[in-house]
């Protein structure tokens, strides 16, 4: 009988597993283990593992009773890979016990791979280091130790230092016995960061030909009609960037990931001047000393290439003529492919070749670019093959994510309609509207097009994120010497059905897409302001007629007694209603508002009007004309906006029996019993992006005003006049028959006009903004001005050169729950006028004509504190 049979050892070694089958026959000496013979396994122990499924591990090997196996052969070999490839053992060894006949007893002895219970760092390393790096490696208890899982954690945390710059870190893993639990370790993971490495210097070897040589010495120019200097490929490089006097601030470090992606981007500032086969054949990264290191680039060129002819196959909806136009290219044209994927793929305008025929319902719509040839000269032409497809008809709208706003708020701003012909223009437009709500995360937005090619229809689903979009006001400002406190409540969607519907009230009825809007005002005895206002933005749920009632009430005063001798106060109660409306001609950008007001005046020794005894009645209609392409209402990268206003009074005096010459003799309160003129405004501004991410926005604005009189003999109104200056970062006086309009670098609330206001107003301005962070639950930018405006108390002096001008810097901060938060810090350049609020004090010198430190909060419906 065979008594017991070693078959095999096993070694792990750099990483591969060789396998030692030795045999031996202790009786008789018989050698029957030494030539191939087939046996039938009658059974199988395991042994080594009791914390294991002893079944599964049969399974597993392959070994199970019944099985035929050839000894010497493949089969033991094969199982003993299969069970060290789990990774749960340490030791396999697979061992005979006997042989009956051509029955073998086999038995399969394990040592399991040690357990980590924790682990720790060391090093002096911080926390929030260390919970980076506990969250990014896959360590936690019970894990089983290999030495795949040592190597891959050290990797992980050296590429984590090396993001960072630490090139020469050192990590090392010292395995301890846990005497606590059986094969159990713990890890100390020391962490050596050593000093971080800088760029020193990118070293650009532009279009040089490679000898033998490795002295750089001996590499030669090759002239090219284009060329781009060191620093001008060093700029293409967004994040590898080498020290210099304006990165003192700023870490010059080295990351992997964004050396090839910057080298990439270096190849495509080539590929777009028609150096199609330029490339980097060489380049190096070295460490100069311990705390720095260097990079060579060395680049070809190649030659230049132009576009040839580009022919069409496959169209029959539009001509080659016209796709010839859309496309922009013409014969002998620098080659450049990213133009070919803009052209016919997407571009930031919409001229394109795909969105063309997309927009007209052929969803399945398919180019190709096929290079045909290229010519001696290096023209290389092209062979575009179209795919027009069937044209798909929208069958369902579905929408998700929606927890709050009903489906019938979002469905009438969805611009694509079932049974309409797909057109991704409107799914576009779409996006913006539903941006424009405000009520929707417009970065989390998202369209799925769900085609049906079998009866050539197609499936929209929209997937929108709710926000917050309520707000909640608890401002202050500082502004005329005051400090003014404001508390407001604002619901921008809102829901009168579900008012008296139970448990509705989650804490207020929402989901209708109604605002609601309350806010109060005050800086003591001396100003109140109290308004209220409701609109149902569709009014009857059909049609894009929004309706609007709103009423204020507000007292100015100086601040005495009321029945004191010296009191002066100006108070003014406001009603009104406006109906508003979107239009499809010239184009469905513009909108329509009308609006009846009426305000009430009552004035006692008022010290802010021409009229400073009596009352007054205002009783004014007001036509606004908007067209609007604004997209994100919070931080908007394109679009502009452009508002044509007009507000007017009855011309009493045309009917009021009186002569030019009575009303001279006329007393204050006889002359404005009724306020009598009329208004014109038109404001613009516009959002254009300077980068291709679209994050660095340019936001120029102007705006003109004129408040005109029906009769010369009695003159302009003494209300509705403009006043310009201040930060308007605060609402102080938007209720009081004046129309504020901020010039910020101006110290006061009025500092620029007169007393009285101007009827004539000019301002400019511009900006620069860049987003620190466009998460909506903060959303930040910073922003640099530039401003100019001046006001005139009759149209013949208007002069729009004659302005004063400031600049500044600033940043905005906006909160769902608290609106727009701001800071503006600017300095007026030029002296007041003679008569302007502030002239004669130091603040009309220019050389101490501060008027900075603009300081406030605001919400953001509340920026039009004047529409300028």
């Amino acid at each position: 009988m065979i008594k017991y049979l070693i078959v095999l050892v096993s070694i792990a070694f750099s990483g591969g597993i060789f396998a030692q089958i030795k045999g031996e026959n202790i009786i008789g000496g018989d050698n029957s283990f030494l030539e191939p013979k087939k046996y039938t396994i009658a059974a199988c122990q395991i042994v080594g593992v009791d914390h294991l499924d002893t079944d599964a591990i049969r399974l597993v090997s392959g070994l199970t009773v019944g099985k035929e196996i050839t000894i010497p052969g493949q089969d033991i070999s094969k199982a003993i890979q299969t069970l060290w490839e789990q990774e749960y053992f340490s030791d396999v060894q697979i061992l005979s016990d006997k042989v009956i006949g051509d029955d073998i007893f086999l038995t399969i002895k394990l040592q399991g791979r040690p357990k980590l219970n924790k682990f720790k760092f060391a090093g002096g390393i911080r926390k929030g280091e260390e919970d980076n790096l506990k969250e990014i490696i896959d360590l936690y208890e019970g894990k089983t130790i290999t030495e795949s899982l040592i190597q891959n954690t050290k990797n992980i945390i050296k590429g984590y230092y090396n993001e960072k710059g630490f090139y020469r870190a050192k990590i090392d893993i010292i395995q301890e016995q846990d005497t606590n639990n059986f094969n159990s370790r713990n890890f100390i993971i020391k962490v050596d960061k050593k000093e971080r490495i800088k760029i020193a210097h990118i070293n650009v070897y532009d279009n040089e030909v490679i000898n033998e040589s490795s002295d750089a010495s001996t590499y030669t120019k090759i002239k090219t009609k284009v060329s781009y200097s060191d620093n001008g490929i060093r700029r293409t490089m967004k994040d590898t960037k080498q020290k210099g006097i304006m990165r003192l601030f700023k870490r010059s470090k080295f990351n992997l990931t964004a050396y090839a992606r910057d080298k990439a981007a270096i190849i495509d500032k080539y590929n777009a001047v028609g150096l199609r086969d330029a490339a980097i054949v060489k380049d190096s990264v070295y460490v100069i000393d311990e705390k720095h290191m260097g990079i060579d680039i060395y680049i070809e060129k190649g030659e230049e290439y132009y576009f040839g002819d580009i022919t069409w196959v496959g169209n029959s909806k539009y001509r080659d003529g016209q796709l010839d136009t859309l496309m922009g290219i013409d014969n002998g044209d620098v080659f450049d492919s990213g133009l070919i994927e803009q052209r016919l793929f997407g571009s930031q305008d919409g001229r394109d070749i795909t969105s063309l025929y997309m927009d007209r319902g052929h969803l399945f719509f398919n180019v190709i670019p096929v290079e045909t040839s290229i010519t001696a000269d290096n023209k290389i032409n092209y062979e575009m093959r179209i795919n027009e497809g069937k044209e798909a008809r929208i069958r369902n709208i579905i929408l998700k994510g929606n927890t709050k706003t009903n489906d019938h708020v979002i469905l009438r701003e969805i611009r694509t309609k079932p049974g309409d012909l797909f057109n991704r223009n409107d799914i576009i437009r779409t996006q913006r509207e539903l941006a424009n709500l405000g009520y929707f995360d417009p970065e989390q937005f998202g369209v799925n097009p769900i085609p049906n090619p079998v009866d050539g229809t197609v499936d929209i689903e929209y997937t929108v994120v709710e926000k917050s979009s309520d707000q909640i006001e608890l401002s202050g400002g500082f502004g005329g010497g005051r400090l003014i406190g404001t508390v407001g409540l604002s619901f921008t969607n809102f829901s009168t059905k579900n008012f008296f519907k139970k448990g509705a009230w989650q804490p207020l009825p929402a989901g209708d897409g109604q605002r609601l809007s309350l806010r109060g005002q005050t800086y003591g005895r001396g100003y109140q302001s109290y308004n209220l206002s409701f609109t149902e933005p569709w009014l009857g749920g059909k049609k894009p007629t929004s309706f609007t009632v709103f009423s204020s009430y507000s007292l100015l005063t100086n601040s005495v007694a009321k029945d004191a001798e010296t009191y002066s106060g100006t108070s003014i109660t406001s009603v009104g209603v406006g109906l508003g409306s979107r239009l499809k001609w010239p184009d469905d950008y513009f909108q329509i508002y009308g609006e009846f007001n009426y305000q009430y005046y009552d004035l006692t020794r008022s010290q802010y009007f021409i009229f400073t005894d009596g009352y007054s009645n205002n009783i004014s209609l007001k036509g606004v004309l908007t067209r609007t392409s604004i997209g994100d209402p919070i931080y908007p990268r394109n679009g502009s906006k452009f508002t044509l206003t007009a507000k007017a009074t009855l011309p009493y005096s045309s009917f009021d029996g009186l002569e030019d010459a009575d009303y001279p003799g006329l007393s204050d309160q006889e002359r404005y019993k009724f306020a009598e003129y009329y208004k014109i405004k038109f404001t613009g501004e516009w959002y254009a992006p300077l980068d291709k991410n679209k994050k660095l926005i340019l936001h120029p604005k102007f705006g003109f005003g004129f408040l005109g009189a029906y009769n010369s003999a009695k003159g302009y109104s003494p209300f509705e006049r403009f006043y310009l200056g201040g930060s308007g970062l605060n609402g102080t006086w938007q209720f009081d028959g004046r129309e504020i309009i901020s010039l910020r670098g101006y110290t006061g609330q009025t500092p620029v006009s007169a007393e009285t206001g101007g009827t004539v107003i000019a301002k400019y301005s511009l900006e620069l903004r860049y987003p620190l962070s466009l998460n909506p639950s903060a959303t930040i930018y910073g922003l640099m001005f530039a401003e100019a405006g001046n006001t005139w108390d009759a149209f013949n002096k208007f002069d729009p050169f004659n302005v004063k001008r400031s600049a500044g810097v600033g940043v905005r901060l906006f909160l769902p729950m608290f609106g727009m938060l701001g800071v503006d810090f600017a300095w007026g350049f030029d002296p007041l006028d003679v008569g302007a609020l502030g002239a004669g004090d130091p603040s009309a010198d220019p050389g101490s004509n501060i008027k900075g430190y603009t300081f406030g909060f605001f919400p953001i419906i509340g920026m039009n504190i004047g529409d300028l």
